[in-house]
């Protein structure tokens, strides 16, 4: 019904629109706390940890991830329902798959749908990262990342998260586990696609390794001065 090109663009809009959200800003200015002038000034979730307490950074971790999940559920929900009603897959088959995309059972007979969801998740990313609302001022965009990959495959997230944390209890340093999950997220990406082990529960995750490999730099830039930082030993610990 729609081209391919108008829902990557439509629903790379729709996911820099709800990603734009400056949820991190906004809670702590609720709280009569203004983020960009406090630590290190990032308003994602261990930034506001570390200055309101770990409860308030949970609480901005999960609506972070909410955020980021509301896009991807229009993209799949509604775009991805409207271009394949000829096939007749009813909405409640798509419901009994919760959110894991599967091919056989949705009987996709493209690249495209993967990767307009993705797209999606890559949207609210950027919007994450730069939004307009603030001037462009936004977060790191890790949250974010975990929330898109958690979509198609909550136990491959779960593991990344896992070694996140590990790196981080094993080096002090929440930057640079950010930095090494981003990275192991794309190598193990890349090796389970050639091996045909796919982590995203369909079988075509090469066709959103591309979209895997910019948010992994996406992160990593984010990262820059935190970078120079670990390299001087000057990097705040956890």
């Amino acid at each position: 019904m729609y081209s391919l090109e108008f829902n990557v663009v439509l629903m790379l809009i729709i996911g820099y629109l709800f990603g734009s959200i400056p949820i991190g800003y906004l809670y702590c200015k609720a709280h009569g706390v203004n983020i960009f002038d406090i630590g290190s000034g990032n308003p994602g979730s261990t930034n506001v940890g570390r200055i309101l307490g770990k409860t308030h950074g949970r609480i901005v971790f999960v609506l972070d991830i909410v955020k980021t999940l509301l896009p991807i559920l229009i993209a799949h929900y509604v775009i991805i329902k409207l271009n394949f009603a000829r096939n007749s897959v009813g909405f409640s088959s798509m419901l009994v798959k919760g959110f894991s995309l599967n091919l056989n059972v949705l009987h996709y007979n493209s690249l495209r749908d993967p990767f307009v969801i993705f797209t999606t998740g890559l949207g609210a990313i950027l919007g994450h990262n730069f939004p307009f609302t603030t001037g462009f001022k936004g977060g790191k965009g890790i949250t974010c990342t975990v929330a898109v990959v958690a979509y198609f495959n909550v136990a491959f997230a779960v593991v990344l998260f896992l070694i996140h944390k590990i790196i981080g209890k094993l080096t002090g340093y929440v930057s640079l586990a950010s930095i090494l999950a981003l990275i192991i997220m794309f190598l193990s990406s890349l090796v389970m696609s050639i091996f045909k082990i796919y982590p995203f529960n369909f079988d075509y995750a090469y066709a959103v390794l591309p979209e895997i490999f910019i948010m992994m730099i996406l992160g990593i830039a984010r990262h820059k001065e935190n970078i120079v930082r670990l390299e001087h030993g000057t990097e705040n610990k956890m």
